[in-house]
């Protein structure tokens, strides 16, 4: 499908007694599924405008489970096979200028389990093979802004509170059982990618808000069946993540994250042998920063934890005891310009470090 200068918006608002709140836009989407035949899959999908899926929660006593869920997705595909060969050629372009964002914000009093999430990607794409061979050759570039944010605003909770946002500008994944998978990708980014979660409360009970950015990710997991990836990744974006947790008093724990990446290829296996070929090449600045500002009387666990990374390259296979020798082959080409931050800070405390060039 093609969108320009188009604009899809989704919004949601109800009150939270105990609710469920979900959303979800799509600028371009495709699905495809064959089982026990082959398959040829061409796909082209083109977008210029504003995707966003904004999620607004308000209530008094929120008794129960009050849930919302905010989605955004540029450029989506889906193929699945059984059985078969499937053979897939993929392009996904999301223009310079283009605005993907999504937004979950839940805003109550009095609570027992609160659970905020936020995901927003330019170009996505999932492969499934079940007993089958996979040939695939996806292109993903991008020029959007991409933003995802969720938050948490309360005055107590007696059971738990989730805060998670996700953003990313590229994703290409497999998943495989019994095939053999073959995937190249080429994915560039060069627009800012950002995530933040925040939680506030007076007093709380096990919280935990987390925040992702990836600039490119790429990724395979597969059993009994051959899995190679290849192909280049380049971001020229800033990736910046953001986790930001306010608590007057709380029980149990409370954990607040943050991670950042520039480029990503991972490639796991079980009973079989890999292959993982990857150039990366980073000049985006990458940043996180995770904070949490909190007090117990109880002997609760605070955790604070921050990470950035400008590419990271992972190819690992399992052995099962009585099989033959497994064999792992890879090779990555890397180069990184851009700065690495990372922040974090706990109970007022701050710690800071910061590379002005990551090395290969």
């Amino acid at each position: 499908g093609v969108a320009r200068g188009g604009r899809v918006l989704g919004r949601g608002q109800q009150a939270s007694h105990g609710s469920t709140t979900n959303n979800l836009s799509v600028g371009n989407t495709m699905s495809a599924r064959a089982v026990e035949q082959s398959m040829n899959v061409d796909n082209s999908q083109i977008l210029k405008g504003r995707v966003a899926a904004t999620n607004v929660v308000p209530g008094g006593e929120a008794r129960g489970v009050t849930q919302s869920a905010a989605v955004a997705h540029g450029n989506a595909a889906q193929v699945e096979g059984c059985c078969g060969t499937t053979d897939v050629t993929s392009e996904q372009i999301v223009h310079d200028g283009s605005t993907i964002q999504a937004g979950s914000a839940i805003t109550v009093g009095s609570a027992d389990y609160l659970v905020s999430g936020a995901q927003a990607t330019a170009n996505a794409f999932g492969g499934y093979t079940n007993h089958g061979y996979s040939d695939n050759s996806v292109t993903q570039v991008s020029g959007a802004n991409v933003t995802a944010y969720s938050q948490v605003e309360a005055c107590c909770n007696n059971g738990a509170t989730t805060s998670n946002a996700i953003a990313a500008a590229n994703t290409a994944r497999w998943a495989g059982e019994s095939a053999t998978i073959f995937a190249n990708v080429t994915q560039a980014n060069r627009g800012a990618v950002a995530a933040s979660s925040e939680v506030r409360e007076k007093s709380a009970t096990n919280v935990s808000s987390g925040a992702s950015a990836g600039g490119n990710l790429a990724e395979i997991q597969n059993k009994w069946g051959y899995a190679q990836l290849s192909g280049e990744q380049d971001n020229a974006g800033a990736i910046s993540s953001s986790s930001e947790v306010t608590l007057d008093i709380f029980n149990g724990f409370a954990m607040s994250g943050a991670n950042s990446v520039g480029n990503s290829a991972l490639l796991s296996n079980l009973g079989s042998d890999v292959s993982l070929f990857m150039d990366q090449n980073n000049r985006g600045d990458i940043t996180a920063s995770a904070s949490l500002s909190a007090s117990s009387a109880t002997g609760g666990v605070g955790q604070v934890n921050a990470s950035a990374v400008a590419k990271f390259f992972s190819s690992g296979t399992t052995k099962i005891v009585g099989n033959a020798n497994l064999d792992i082959y890879g090779g990555l080409a890397a180069c990184a310009t851009g700065a690495s931050k990372i922040k974090k800070s706990k109970y007022g405390g701050t710690a800071e470090t910061e590379n002005n060039t990551v090395g290969g």
